[in-house]
């Protein structure tokens, strides 16, 4: 436990809080349940990011697919225009020579008469000048526009794509973050310490129906939702009163309600006060709505390969009981 406060320390002053539901003020958790909580956020949390780029993947791929058509076709419009541009710029640079020719004929002209004629010629190769000039300006306007356009279709090309490598790399892995989790599970007994010391019922929770504390909320719902995405139905029994907690005892056989160890009942069942049944910690698991009756049950394999990541640990001796410290 010396690691404790300078784990929790260190992230309290970079990790938000985020909980499933709103937390009422006299509910307060205490310090290290708020770390334990924010670091399996931290852990958690990039699978959601996971989930939501996977399902956006086809849409992001269709989007570059459009942007990279768009490239082309800007493409050849902007090679169309350039092509425009060349054949303007050689109609101007022929009237301009018939242009001069014309004018250079009508100086040397001898006569008025034929002056006049060749007035005719200028003025006529002056229009044409004058048109291939509007066409000019025209085409180089065109080469501008197409230009522009190409820039902006490569630059959304350019982030489509982008985003496309950036939803594949993430979504090569599912996103879970190992090292927040491991320090999470520093904190579990500290967590239970100071939960026990200040519980109140508005601590807990329904997540699907099962009633834990606020402090698991998010990563018990996680592992719910992510064993049902595999196949496997999980569902169980968390919170319970000191009340509840003695008539189990009773229920089930125990030799003295408040002295015997939980071994000496028929079912084990730990004496009232410690049982983190009582703080919302713990959760009796079930499978297909059925309690998991030993190490052989697919809900009991799930959960021994994947609990961990959520932040849960089985006690040995019972294979239904998953807690946040294994008790």
């Amino acid at each position: 436990m010396r690691k404790y406060p300078a784990v929790m320390a260190a992230v309290l002053a970079t990790t938000p809080i985020i909980a499933v539901a709103a937390q009422p003020a006299e509910a307060a958790q205490p310090a290290a349940a708020k770390t334990w909580s924010s670091l399996m956020w931290k852990a958690l949390s990039p699978m959601d990011e996971v989930v939501r780029l996977r399902a956006a993947l086809p849409s992001l791929r269709q989007t570059a697919t459009v942007r990279k058509v768009a490239v082309q076709q800007t493409t050849a419009a902007q090679s169309k225009a350039l092509a425009g541009l060349t054949a303007a710029t050689a109609t101007n640079v022929k009237a301009k020579k018939a242009y001069a020719t014309a004018v250079a004929i009508r100086k040397k002209a001898k006569t008025k008469a034929e002056r006049r004629r060749l007035n005719a010629t200028v003025v006529q190769r002056r229009t044409q000048l004058g048109k291939s000039v509007v066409t000019l300006r025209t085409a180089e306007t065109g080469l501008r526009n197409a230009t522009v356009k190409l820039v902006a279709a490569n630059d959304a090309w350019q982030a489509a794509a982008a985003a496309v490598r950036n939803a594949e790399l993430k979504t090569a892995t599912d996103g879970y973050n190992a090292r927040p989790a491991g320090q999470a599970a520093e904190l579990a007994a500290q967590v239970v310490t100071d939960t026990r010391a200040a519980f109140k019922t508005t601590d807990t929770t329904q997540v699907h129906g099962i009633t834990v504390n606020r402090t698991v909320a998010y990563a018990f719902k996680h592992m719910i939702d992510d064993a049902a995405k595999d196949g496997v139905a999980l569902s169980g029994g968390g919170f319970r009163t000191r009340d509840q907690q003695i008539k189990l005892r009773v229920t089930n056989g125990c030799p003295d309600i408040w002295t015997a160890p939980a071994s000496s009942c028929k079912v084990p069942t730990a004496i009232p006060g410690r049982s983190l049944h009582e703080i919302g910690l713990a959760v009796d698991m079930t499978y297909g709505g059925k309690t998991i009756p030993n190490h052989a049950s697919p809900g009991y394999k799930w959960l021994a390969a994947h609990a961990a990541r959520y932040g849960y640990q089985n006690l040995p001796s019972e294979p239904w009981h998953w807690s946040i410290t294994g008790g």
